[in-house]
């Protein structure tokens, strides 16, 4: 039985060939989520099997960009 996988990309999208190939051949399917694109969120975990979530492009010199997002 295959393993579903969710990978949530925050900031640019990037290409997620090499991940899912190296996912696949352990018996992982991979479904990729841009937030930028406005793609949706799983409405429930019920039938995922992991979750991984990446950080946006921002980092702590970009307050003035998108200050809320700074701690």
């Amino acid at each position: 039985m295959r393993k579903r996988l969710v990978f949530v990309q925050r900031g640019k999208a990037e290409d997620t060939k090499a991940l899912e190939d190296a996912l696949k051949g352990h018996g992982w399917d991979l479904e990729t989520i841009v937030l930028s694109k406005d793609e949706p969120l799983p409405k429930s975990l019920e039938n995922i099997d992991g979750l991984l979530i990446t950080g946006s492009d921002l980092n702590v010199y970009d307050q003035s960009v998108a200050p809320l997002a700074v701690y």
